[in-house]
């Protein structure tokens, strides 16, 4: 009879269960708004089909140890310092991953999604002091916001380890851009599925490659992403926001 895994690496009912609410693709980020990117490679025909979506989910997997999911992974390892120490590493963070994106569209969407869900992690882990110094620096305009910092403090904050913080961060991620393209294609729901399923293994690499970096590696992005990140801002007619 197979042994049953016991060590499932999230430590609470509480921590499970905030990890399920923030990885819903129901979340309302305000991320079915945004495509990072992906509007541009629709509108020149080179993403047309759950193929060569699936290559681009990949790929953007893939960059993302060396942005998004390394300021989860950085945040996860802050909130276990010391408050003060806490508060100063989290607040260089959150400047970093703002100033570090250089297509201003992608800037704005990341201040407005973060925005977002600063709010809900401070209704989902209302008792934490570091939500609740997040929360209020991004409301006084003190730290700009940024989702994958938000992501990391709240699953943290609940006792989630480091690699399930940046895993469930790739997961919904990928999960949103997926429902995005379902849309702006489209590529159906069957297709879609087919696409998170084959991600698995390229968010565990995504994951191993992350737990590698640190601080100097923040802010590396794939050209090609960047550049088309660049273009949509000049779109003639656009379905995303950036």
């Amino acid at each position: 009879m197979p042994s049953t895994p016991t060590d499932t690496q999230v430590g609470s009912p509480q921590a499970l269960l905030t990890m399920l609410h923030l990885t819903d693709s129901a979340l309302p980020t305000g991320g079915f708004s945004h495509s990072l990117g992906l509007e541009n490679y629709l509108q020149r025909d080179i993403v047309n089909s759950p193929d060569t979506f699936s290559r681009w989910m990949y790929a953007y997997i893939r960059q993302a140890s060396f942005n998004d999911a390394l300021v989860a992974k950085l945040t996860a390892e802050a909130v276990r310092q010391p408050h003060a120490d806490a508060v100063k590493e989290l607040a260089q963070l959150d400047a970093l991953a703002h100033t570090t994106l250089v297509p201003r569209q992608i800037r704005d969407a990341n201040a407005s999604m973060g925005g977002r869900m600063v709010k809900i992690i401070e209704v989902a882990v209302p008792d934490h002091p570091l939500v609740q110094w997040y929360a209020e620096a991004v409301r006084d305009g003190h730290a700009y916001g940024c989702p994958a910092l938000a992501h990391g403090l709240a699953l943290s904050a609940v006792g989630l380890d480091t690699e399930m913080v940046v895993r469930s961060y790739l997961m919904q991620t990928t999960a949103s851009l997926t429902q995005n393209t379902i849309r702006g294609i489209p590529i159906g729901q069957n297709a879609g599925q087919k696409v998170l399923v084959g991600s698995y293994p390229v968010i565990e690499e995504a994951v191993a490659t992350t737990m590698g970096h640190g601080y100097l590696d923040l802010g590396a992005a794939a050209p090609g992403l960047e550049i088309a990140q660049m273009q949509h801002e000049s779109l003639r007619s656009r379905m995303f926001m950036s």
